[in-house]
């Protein structure tokens, strides 16, 4: 005898999986690569990865902190968003960039390290910006909980609309920056950039041209 199911597959693959993506209609494919990725992963600890992840920017900064000074034709001068982006989106131009790297080292699971084996193929910002979604997702969730905020939180900026957390994350970036050299950010752009955070890579490598 069969038994019925009381629940979707779907919904039992999305219950309790803090790497399923957000979806609003209009703006998110219902089916993507980051459904994909989520449900190899579902079984994958996140808080060992978010606990790494501070230590990870961090280094990727001064890698674009010092870059970005080396560009400025004279020193004092304003420093312009696209640049710092440019320099910051180059650090996962990479298939060793350090997000990747971290998320491979716990993907020990059958089904984590299938997808542990595509890394190398992913497209590194679409990808961080998948880890950075699940991110906030459990901020959003410990902090209903009451959970304490961590001592070293991601300086992502909640204030910018219709941008992704790659963006905004790489925007906090630049603020800490102008900051420290005692310059003024320019605002936010819209958009912020021309990422296209809804492809896998290019081929993309689920075998299809699916966004």
């Amino acid at each position: 005898m069969t038994q019925t199911r009381t629940t979707s597959l779907w919904e039992e693959l999305e219950a309790g999986n803090i790497w399923w993506p957000s979806y609003k209609p209009g703006r998110d494919p219902v089916l993507s690569w980051r459904h994909a990725a989520a449900i190899l992963m579902r079984d994958i600890d996140p808080q060992p990865i978010f606990a790494a992840l501070p230590a990870a920017f961090e280094g990727m900064y001064d890698l674009t902190a010092d870059e970005v000074c080396d560009q400025l034709p004279v020193p004092g001068d304003q420093v312009l968003w696209p640049v710092w982006l440019e320099s910051w989106v180059s650090h996962f131009d990479h298939w060793y960039d350090p997000v990747r790297q971290l998320v491979e080292q716990h993907c020990t699971t059958p089904d984590a390290r299938v997808i542990a084996g595509m890394l190398t193929r992913l497209d590194g910002a679409a990808f961080c910006d998948f880890v950075l979604h699940a991110y906030e997702r459990a901020a959003i969730v410990g902090s209903l909980r009451g959970a304490p905020i961590g001592d070293d939180p991601l300086p992502i900026v909640q204030t910018i609309p219709n941008a992704a957390p790659f963006e905004r994350l790489s925007y906090g970036f630049y603020q800490r920056f102008c900051a420290e050299l005692n310059r003024e950010a320019e605002p936010p752009a819209t958009p912020m950039s021309g990422l296209d955070f809804d492809r896998a890579g290019n081929p993309n490598i689920f075998g299809g041209d699916l966004t």
